[in-house]
């Protein structure tokens, strides 16, 4: 991801960290890319920049980590929508939008 589109996740990172429920944002990119971007930071000593949300294309991939207060499915749905708001204002037409969910207790 390069330095604008990680500018423009991180503001759809924040809007869904702010979803009541959402506990925690996890790394949505693959093992590869976590691993690249691991090692250009290394190398250049920049601070990795973040990956909890890819926005790549016409994909946004989400994954979160809930509570069980209110339940996953609510608030799956919940943080669907912010992102398809999202992706209108940043005038991505029609987004595959992948929410994975995990339980934390």
């Amino acid at each position: 991801m390069n330095a604008e589109s990680t500018s423009v996740a991180a503001a759809l990172e924040v809007a869904v960290a702010a979803v009541p429920g959402v506990k925690r944002l996890y790394p949505a990119s693959g093992l590869a890319n976590r691993l690249a971007t691991a090692v250009g930071s290394a190398i250049t000593g920049a601070e990795p920049q973040g990956d909890d949300i890819v926005v790549s294309g016409s994909r946004i991939a989400i994954r979160i980590g809930v509570d069980g207060e209110p339940a996953a499915a609510e608030v799956c749905r919940a943080v669907y929508s912010v992102a398809r708001e999202w992706a209108a204002g940043a005038g991505l037409a029609s987004p595959t939008i992948e929410v994975t969910v995990v339980g934390i207790d």
